[in-house]
């Protein structure tokens, strides 16, 4: 999904299945900051801090909790800076009751709330139609999370990976499982992806080129967590999976259910720190691919897009084929 296009309803869409750009007529993503999952459904803020669950297809939105308790946790002087990360999980027992993860503020706080749609009932359980914050009292700051094998993980700072439990009788708090692997230099991205019965950790290298405001990323580590020896393993073959990263949800899918090339890393642009000014334009040219075996990137050939301070292209999947 490209950047959001003022005054008009309707927003862009690079396929991958084709190579073609697409336009859907979608008023309730306009104006507004949007997350991607491959659920079919982004996750949306708008400068109201109203936050919504939309499906692209279907055109169905499901509200979230208000945004007041983490307001106060996490002020900001814009809107869309609120909050870095929503990340979507659907529950496996139903296919309209979700998880939304929220990582928020300067000090990448976690918090997470469960909603259901179409009158789904939900049996209470902490975060039910409300936020509820994950207990952290070593101020670890939170990158990315992810389920695996039916728990919840999370990797913080320089790629320490932890565990948290959400439904603990007090409160959710945050279990050191690794420190990060040895002899890496600090990323400026760090995401968290589950695939192929394995959980990996996507290290992510660039540097920012003030004079254009924007930033490149040049390459890419992939590590593999040996639960075994409770280790950080270096991987340099994805084999026939590609992995994409960006706002929103980090996921793995075998290239053989889409066109997209093995073995490498689909990125767009996630850096909102250099958001200077109220208004102005930084980055969100960051977007391509990273071939893991050349250790090489390509651009994607989506054509002229125009990223507004609030909005930067994002990965979805459809539900449905584009046409």
């Amino acid at each position: 999904m490209l950047s959001d296009t003022p005054s008009t309803d309707n927003r862009g869409f690079f396929s991958l299945c084709d190579s073609n750009r697409y336009q859907l007529r979608l008023s309730e993503v306009c104006g507004k900051r949007c997350w991607g999952s491959p659920h079919g459904w982004v996750v949306t803020l708008g400068p109201d801090y109203d936050t919504h669950l939309v499906h692209l297809m279907r055109r169905v939105r499901i509200a979230l909790p208000p945004l007041n308790t983490i307001r106060r946790q996490a002020a900001r002087e814009e809107w869309f800076r609120l909050v870095n990360k929503f990340i979507l999980f659907k529950e496996p027992s139903n296919d309209i009751v979700f998880l939304v993860i929220a990582i928020f503020g300067p000090m990448n706080l976690l918090a997470f709330a469960r909603v259901g749609g179409g009158g789904a009932t939900l049996n209470r359980r902490r975060g039910q139609d409300e936020w509820a914050f994950v207990t952290n009292p070593n101020n670890m700051k939170f990158k990315d999370v992810t389920c695996f094998d039916g728990q919840m993980y999370g990797l913080c700072e320089k790629g320490m990976l932890v565990r948290f439990e959400l439904d603990s009788p007090l409160s959710a708090e945050v279990q050191v499982i690794s420190p990060h692997p040895e002899g890496v230099c600090e990323p400026q991205k760090l995401y968290l992806v589950e695939s192929l019965d394995n959980l990996f950790g996507v290290f992510r290298y660039g540097f920012y080129i003030s004079s254009e405001r924007r930033h490149e990323t040049v390459s890419f580590l992939v590590y593999k967590f040996d639960f075994s020896a409770s280790a950080w393993e270096e991987v340099t073959d994805l084999k026939d999976h590609a992995v994409f990263v960006g706002d929103g949800n980090s996921w793995c899918f075998p290239t053989s259910t889409i066109p997209s090339k093995s073995n490498s890393i689909y990125f767009t642009d996630d850096h909102w720190d250099w958001q200077m000014y109220p208004g102005v334009a930084y980055g969100g040219h960051d977007v391509g691919v990273f071939d893991m075996a050349s250790r090489v990137m390509q651009p994607l050939p989506f054509g002229k897009d125009k990223p507004h301070f609030y909005s930067r292209p994002t990965w979805v999947t459809p539900t449905v084929r584009l046409n």
